[in-house]
């Protein structure tokens, strides 16, 4: 018994494949050249997301309608009034969500899997027969059932597998249900699904988008069968160019009738379209001179058959023909020919092979080191015994091991073990590695009869102490980018959002993967991993943000200082590139000189990396800041940093929330006053450290010991810098860096540190504390400070104020100084949040953006090179700069197509991947 029999129940109708497919590229895995457009619909010759790339993962039943059942003796009752489930649907479960599908892994897609589809049967007046859960199932005979008007071709493919745990009603309105439920094993079923016609939208938008056709049936499971295949026969398509595809068959002996599955055999005339017209066609059996027998005609075929009967066609035999099959070929021939051809055969020796599930994911670690399936062998269609079966492990990885061959029990089944050992992690951003193993016949003709599909996790031990930078982000980063319909919901890449869905986010990840509950909906984390992120959200009191312990944690740390620093300064610069020439001046004056600084202290920060044995990471590979985001590490996650024209929103909203100031807390009170001063120090032109005071680098020291920030703000984060510094610099062993990697910038605003020992290095932090983020020592300090000394908070707040700041009388410090006016009509009206891609492809403003983008891209690689042993060349960095710029300045000429009046601004891109 199985769904390819009688009893059965027959459905058609649609489906949704909400996949998500930004995905489905490698590069995309890349955490630190993602970009914004991955989550992109594509938009030709752009590739972007590809088609749904803010897909779900949803596998929905939007109108599936049960078509007909198939009595036990074979009639066949297409109306209400033969049977009520007739005109009733196949619908997903009302109580759960729904099902998934699931790749393998991007690098093998062709194996997909339905995860967690709970489904119910209802009667033509929605009254519910029963409800399962269909067993996980991977793809098979995926082909192309029909060619679309662009020359692509429409896949199709099927999945076999069984509802588990039926409940069914108590009072079942349907006779063939009644008699389905006494005839099945236990509390499952056989079912069988073909999936085609899938609307991807490529060649035009349509409303059906991710929608699809699906027609199966429902029939008794027996007792030891396999639950992903039928144990009977295979017709295979005669040759390459032959008009139907492979076929299960099935001979029932008791009733004598064969059952030909052409449900996924049949092109289509279109995607989802009807099918072509074949036949008639008619059953053979071919003996061992090749002569044709034949056994009669395929009833059922017309043009609803497909719908009507899920494509199954039937021939009843005699008695005599029924013992003559038993041990001949069976084919199915074209008569509509003068001389009928075969379109379908049994191989040579009637043999068929198939893995009952070949689709697994190992981890290298008990208990789930290996994995087991069982091969059925059947010739003619019984139990194959004594058959040995050939496993490709030619070009199997070491990682991997599995056996050469096989053979089959007395049952004609033979278990197949892999088992696998830690492979490493060859492709870096893609945990561990895929393998295809094919089998089949030992000495038999052909190639492999079907194929086992592995992936292979990559090792990973659980940290002691996870921490949120360095061992959670860099994974649920990775879905948030994939996944973007999950941001929708929540950030996966924000730790408060993760902490405040923190019992969903555990539960999700410790669930069965056949769960629909699991979180990884379309890719699934390995149990290393998944278990470094529940034992993150299990440490108490509070999961750590940030832990700065080793030399390689603080090379880290610094890696995203550079980064914050970096991604402060095309903001500020779009502000200031959008103002027009000889416009708003006392503004420009203001945030020039705050970009300045913002260089000095990315380059201060370089120096820092490089004096404690870091390498620096300017530009591409590495991460690039993209725009509107959050600033990279770890620092106010909650701010959507953006690139906008000049406007008193933009410097409130955006510029003073990145340098509001933070006083600490020293001794239970928050510090006021300066720490260490100008005349405590005396530095050299080249910003070597000639002399300091030591009582005052003793009391900074102590300061920052003392000082305690609000978590994850930039002055917190650069006092965990300095902490680490002098905590780990204790054996005086830390700074061994090249001096010779020291860059010296005698222009720039401030002191360009040579660092070169634990003074040095705290001196450096210390001002770029000072000013940016930090204490707000320039006001409640001792004296009046330099304007020009100044904050960045209170400099863009003179900005906002429309006035410079000054102390009155008093020595209270009020915005009553020289006016900064601000002129709207004195900028230009650049886009918001500029993207080189959202632009037309072959337009001039999409030729210009790219070159800006180029010449970005030029400037940070120059800048790499800089602090990665070429000093000497910071001239041609700063060029590069100016040339940059030169470029955004263009752009302001150009007009955003369909833009409402808008001008390109420059995007401060630097593609990651090009294709």
């Amino acid at each position: 018994m199985s769904y390819l029999g009688f009893p059965r129940l027959n459905f058609a109708g649609t489906f949704q494949a909400d996949v998500a497919t930004a995905n489905n590229l490698p590069p995309y895995f890349d955490n630190d050249l993602f970009e914004p457009r991955f989550q992109w619909r594509m938009a030709l010759p752009d590739p972007n997301g590809l088609w749904n790339p803010r897909g779900s993962g949803a596998l929905r039943l939007t109108d599936v309608r049960v078509t007909s059942v198939c009595a036990p003796d074979g009639r066949v009752l297409a109306e209400s009034a033969e049977d009520p489930v007739v005109g009733g649907w196949i619908a997903d479960d009302d109580r759960r969500p729904n099902g998934k599908f699931v790749d393998l892994d991007p690098q093998n897609q062709m194996v997909s899997e339905i995860y967690g589809m709970r489904l119910r049967i209802l009667d033509a007046k929605g009254r519910e027969q029963l409800r399962g859960d269909f067993a996980p199932a991977a793809m098979e005979d995926v082909w192309i059932r029909a060619t679309l008007p662009s020359g692509r071709g429409d896949p199709s493919a099927t999945y076999q597998s069984v509802l588990t745990g039926v409940r069914w009603a108590k009072d079942l309105s349907s006779p063939l249900l009644r008699t389905m439920r006494a005839l099945t094993h236990g509390d499952t079923l056989s079912m069988k699904l073909n999936l085609d016609g899938v609307e991807d939208g490529v060649e035009r938008w349509l409303d059906s988008l991710t929608f699809g056709r699906v027609v199966g049936a429902v029939g008794p499971f027996a007792p030891g069968e396999p639950r992903h295949l039928v144990a009977g026969r295979r017709l295979r398509k005669a040759d390459e160019s032959g008009p139907l595809h492979h076929a299960p068959c099935r001979v029932d002996e008791e009733t004598r009738t064969v059952f030909v599955d052409l449900g996924n055999s049949i092109r289509a005339t279109s995607r989802g379209g009807p099918l072509e017209t074949v036949g008639p066609l008619r059953l053979v059996a071919l003996d061992g001179t090749g002569a044709r027998h034949d056994l009669g005609r395929l009833e059922g075929i017309d043009a609803h058959f497909y719908e009507r009967l899920a494509g199954i066609a039937t021939v009843r035999l005699t008695a005599a023909q029924a013992a003559s099959v038993r041990e001949r070929r069976l084919a199915v021939v074209d008569a509509s020919r003068d001389v009928p051809a075969v379109v379908l055969a049994e191989n040579e020796d009637a043999t068929f092979v198939r893995a009952d599930g070949g689709v697994f994911r190992i981890y290298p670690q008990a208990p789930h080191d290996s994995a087991e399936t069982v091969i059925h062998a059947t010739r003619f269609g019984r139990p194959a015994a004594r058959l040995r079966i050939s496993l490709d492990t030619a070009s199997l990885p070491a990682a991997l091991r599995a056996p050469d061959t096989v053979t089959t029990g007395p049952d004609g089944r033979a278990r197949v073990t892999l088992t696998g050992t830690d492979p490493g992690n060859p492709r870096r951003v893609i945990d561990g590695i895929v393998a295809d193993i094919g089998y089949g016949v030992a000495g038999g003709p052909g190639g492999p009869e079907g194929r086992l599909s592995v992936r292979l996790f990559s090792r990973h031990d659980t940290p002691e102490r996870p921490t949120w930078v360095r061992d959670v982000w860099p994974v649920l980063q990775q879905y948030a980018n994939l996944y973007p319909a999950m941001h929708d919901v929540f950030d996966l890449g924000h730790p408060g959002h993760v902490l405040r869905h923190a019992v969903y986010v555990k539960k999700s990840l410790l669930a069965p993967l056949e769960s629909p509950h699991h979180m990884p909906v379309t890719r699934d984390l390995s149990p290393g991993k998944r278990d470094t992120i529940v034992k993150w959200l299990d440490t108490e009191p509070a999961p750590p943000i940030m832990e700065i312990d080793s030399v390689d944690d603080l090379r880290s740390a610094l890696q995203q200082a550079l980064l914050v620093e970096h991604a402060t300064i095309p903001p500020y610069l779009a502000a200031l590139l959008s103002v027009k020439s000889g416009h708003n001046t006392e503004i420009v004056d203001i945030i020039r000189g705050v970009v300045l600084e913002e260089m000095q202290h990315m380059a201060q920060v370089g120096n820092l990396l490089n004096a404690v044995g870091g390498t620096p990471r300017i530009g591409r590979p590495g991460l690039v800041p993209t725009y509107p985001g959050r600033l990279p590490g770890p620092v106010l996650p909650d701010l959507k940093v953006r690139l906008r024209r000049l406007s008193l929103e933009q410097v409130e909203n955006v510029f003073m929330a990145i340098e509001l100031p933070e006083r600490p807390m020293v001794g239970g009170k928050p510090f006021k006053g300066s720490v260490i001063g100008p005349d405590d120090i005396e530095v050299g032109r080249a910003g070597e450290v000639l002399a300091a005071d030591d009582r005052a680098v003793r009391a900074l020291e102590d300061w920052f010991e003392a000082a305690e920030y609000a978590p994850q703000t930039i002055g917190w984060f650069y006092n965990e810098i300095a902490r680490a510094v002098i905590r780990l610099d204790r054996g005086g062993r830390l700074f061994t860096g090249d001096p010779a990697r020291q860059v010296s910038w005698p222009g720039a605003p401030g002191v360009l540190f040579r660092v070169e020992d634990r003074r040095s290095a705290l001196l450096a932090i210390h001002q770029i504390i000072e000013q940016g983020e930090g204490s707000p020592h320039d006001l409640d300090g001792d004296g009046a400070p330099d304007p020009g000394a100044l904050g960045h908070y209170y400099r863009f707040q003179e900005i906002v104020e429309g006035r410079r700041l000054i102390r009155n009388a008093d020595g209270a410090w009020v915005f009553e100084g020289k006016p900064v006016p601000f002129d709207p009509e004195g900028v230009h009206p650049t886009a918001d949040d500029p993207d080189t891609y959202s632009l037309p492809a072959g337009s001039v403003a999409r030729r210009d953006s790219e070159q800006c983008d180029e010449s970005y891209t030029r400037a940070l690689t120059s800048l790499n090179r800089v602090f990665n042993g070429h000093p000497e060349e910071m001239d041609d960095a700063v060029g590069l700069m100016y040339q940059m710029q030169v470029q955004a300045k263009k752009l302001l000429g150009i007009a955003v197509p369909g833009g409402g009046g808008t001008v390109v601004g420059a995007s401060f891109q630097s593609p990651g991947v090009h294709f």
